[in-house]
């Protein structure tokens, strides 16, 4: 048992030797400030419609008796691009994580970060935090199934016959259609009583007829899809595939040649050889921003464009510090951008 607790009280000890050695490696000495600069991970949201054809139960006799052909005759599934959206979140690049530590000039200057631990600035509150509820999957359909029906007398529903059914739903159908002619034309014996009773009885009749014409004519339900790909791009990327879309499966792997290929285009501003760092000397006593650069985002399928956007990347952008004598000046507040990390004002 000693042998055991001594086991764990070693393996306790080097866990902590490994904790203490991780956070010495980012910054030097313990009343250092340690905070990060942001980089961009891009959420691309693509909606696609999903849209789903099933025949109604008398679809044979629609031609027949509603005198239409227009029918769907089997059941089918296809799918079509109907928005993408990009949406630029911040998260902190561990290659730009940095210390700070406040000497004589700098002792009063208190660092604010965000919860990712991104600076937003100097003897400043805070961003504030918004609380977000997520979309879920609009589903736009009638669940009104083909079972539910027949608003029909004894002498169709004990004939056994599909012909005969049909024809009895057919009838119901015109009925329907000669009571709403008489509700709006007042050829009836007695209206109803107010604006509110007459939409209700209106839409009543409207809903039916839908519901029984799509025993012959079928119908379609119509699903809104969303999926996200997110991307945090190190460099710029010219026409790479973004996603495919199968217009009978949906979105596809973009290994998948089934599909329709997508292409997404980063081009920043400027080169990343211009925006280099390399020479840029790191010290303690030093604050860090960012110049981000102005970066197109689009989104083709070779031929039409889909989305079109210009955005602000930090990971593309030059550091820059801060000049240590602006420590110096009294009631100093520096506001910082968490999103971009440039610099937005210094009072």
């Amino acid at each position: 048992m000693k042998k055991l607790i001594f086991i764990s009280i070693v393996l306790v000890s080097s866990l902590m030797a490994n904790n203490v050695q991780a956070q010495s490696s980012v910054s030097d000495g313990e009343s250092a400030l340690v905070y990060s600069l942001p980089k961009t991970v891009f959420n691309i949201e693509i909606q696609t419609e999903k849209v789903t054809q099933k025949p109604g139960i008398f679809y044979r006799y629609s031609e027949r008796y509603l005198a239409t052909n227009k029918v769907v005759t089997e059941e089918k599934t296809t799918y079509k691009l109907k928005r993408i959206i990009v949406k630029q979140t911040a998260i902190q690049d561990p290659n730009r994580t940095y210390s700070f530590e406040p000497n004589n000039n700098s002792k009063n200057c208190s660092l604010t970060l965000n919860s990712e631990g991104i600076l937003c600035g100097v003897n400043v509150n805070g961003p504030k935090v918004l609380s977000t509820s997520a979309d879920g999957d609009t589903l736009v359909t009638d669940n009104v199934g083909s079972d539910d029906l027949l608003p029909l007398g004894e002498e169709y529903m004990m004939a056994g016959s599909e012909a005969k059914l049909a024809e009895g739903v057919a009838k119901q159908i015109y009925h329907i259609r000669e009571s709403r002619i008489s509700l709006l034309t007042a050829d009836v014996d007695k209206l109803p009583a107010d604006g509110e009773s007459f939409k209700t009885m209106l839409n009543g009749l409207n809903k039916l007829e839908s519901k029984l014409t799509e025993l012959f004519v079928g119908k379609k339900i119509i699903e809104i899809q969303t999926q996200t790909i997110a991307i945090t791009p190190s460099a710029p990327m010219t026409n790479e595939i973004l996603f495919r879309l199968s217009e009978l499966k949906g979105i596809v792997s973009s290994s998948d040649l089934s599909g329709v290929p997508y292409y997404i285009n980063i081009i920043p501003s400027v080169s990343l050889a211009s925006s280099n760092n390399s020479k840029l000397k790191n010290s303690d006593t030093s604050l860090y921003y960012v110049l981000p650069v102005s970066t197109q985002i689009s989104i083709n399928d070779g031929i039409n464009t889909m989305y079109n956007n210009t955005f602000f990347v930090p990971q593309f952008g030059k550091i820059v510090s801060i000049p240590e004598s602006i420590f110096k000046q009294p009631n100093l507040k520096i506001h910082i951008d968490p999103q971009t990390g440039r610099l937005l004002s210094v009072e």
